[in-house]
């Protein structure tokens, strides 16, 4: 009879430690950043082990004084880590009027959880830009890609948080009466001063100083349009094969200029201003020359049976 006992006391405690262990977890709380069986951080310093980083939008002045408003309708963004994968994240269509950002003033698009290491590149979505200028006209601003991109490496830290601005400006394409929205590398990064807009209103004094600026940049109209930046073909440019690109200002070579084609960069130019490049296998061909005193751009469309024709060649400060 005791033996008997003794059997059902084991065999009662081996099905109330099966039953016990059915969750995989453990009942009682692990202490404040202990490690569990699972493999979990608990208590505050979970969230310490998490980098981050805010992605604000801010603008550089070039062609903005031209426009009342001009709206940028965003829809995702996101960053590239060194020899890694892309990473997106959704801003919900967040609308944006450029105008209202000028120098260290920006706003936050968000706060993205990323993994600690060097990055690459970062990126927008627009699907939208809506242009109004001083008198009231509508204009319509062309964007290089859907995809707005900079280059540029900078690194986030175990336990770090971050904030990059990034730096959209609208250019205006020489005398054509064109506008390009661009990012500016030379004021996009990890290190740029920001003074956020984000919950108040535009004061009066800051209108006030908008059209102070859009008065000066009118008198210098004249000046600028003699400094424009100027880029040419040097010889034809055909589907599919090299074609070479001349960048000048002031009639003198510029080098170190950025290019890119069809909204990619593809190098910069040498000493003499020249840079060789392959024609994409497309039916338009655009390319986009940057600096930091200016931009121009060049339009080619192929015709069907191999023919091309210049759409413009478009210089602009």
């Amino acid at each position: 009879m005791r033996r008997y006992v003794a059997v059902c006391l084991v065999v009662t405690l081996l099905l109330a430690g099966c039953v016990g262990g059915q969750g995989g977890t453990t009942t009682s709380p692990a202490p404040d950043g202990e490690t569990t069986l699972d493999g979990t951080t608990t208590g505050e310093d979970a969230t310490d082990d998490a980098s981050a980083m805010n992605l604000y939008l801010s603008d550089e002045e070039n062609a903005m004084g031209d426009f009342e408003h001009l709206n940028v309708s965003i829809s995702k963004v996101g960053v590239k880590q060194e020899g890694g994968n892309w990473t997106e994240h959704d801003v919900d269509n967040r609308t944006v009027d450029l105008t209202t950002l000028p120098g260290a003033n920006a706003t936050r698009l968000g706060t993205f959880d990323v993994a600690n290491g060097t990055y690459d590149t970062v990126f927008v979505h627009v699907d939208e830009v809506n242009g109004t200028l001083t008198d009231g006209e509508q204009v319509r601003v062309k964007l290089p890609s859907q995809k707005l991109q900079i280059h540029q490496s900078f690194t986030v830290g175990a336990n770090e948080s971050i904030d990059y601005v990034f730096d959209i400006s609208v250019f205006k394409a020489g005398k054509s009466g064109k506008y390009i929205l661009k990012p500016v590398i030379s004021e996009s990064g990890a290190d740029k001063p920001i003074e956020s807009v984000d919950g108040e209103d535009e004061t009066e004094e800051r209108k006030d100083e908008k059209g102070d600026e859009r008065d000066e940049d009118e008198n210098e109209t004249e000046d600028n349009d003699e400094s424009a930046l100027n880029a040419t073909f040097v010889g034809n440019a055909t589907r599919g094969e090299n074609a070479t690109v001349s960048v000048t200002q002031n009639e003198s070579a510029v080098a170190n200029a950025s290019v890119s084609v069809n909204g990619e960069t593809v190098g910069e130019t040498a000493a003499d201003g020249t840079l060789t490049f392959a024609v994409p296998d497309a039916d338009e061909l655009e390319v986009e020359v940057e600096t930091e005193n200016g931009s121009a751009e060049l339009e080619v469309e192929f015709e069907t049976e191999g023919a091309e024709t210049t759409e413009g060649n478009d210089g602009g400060q």
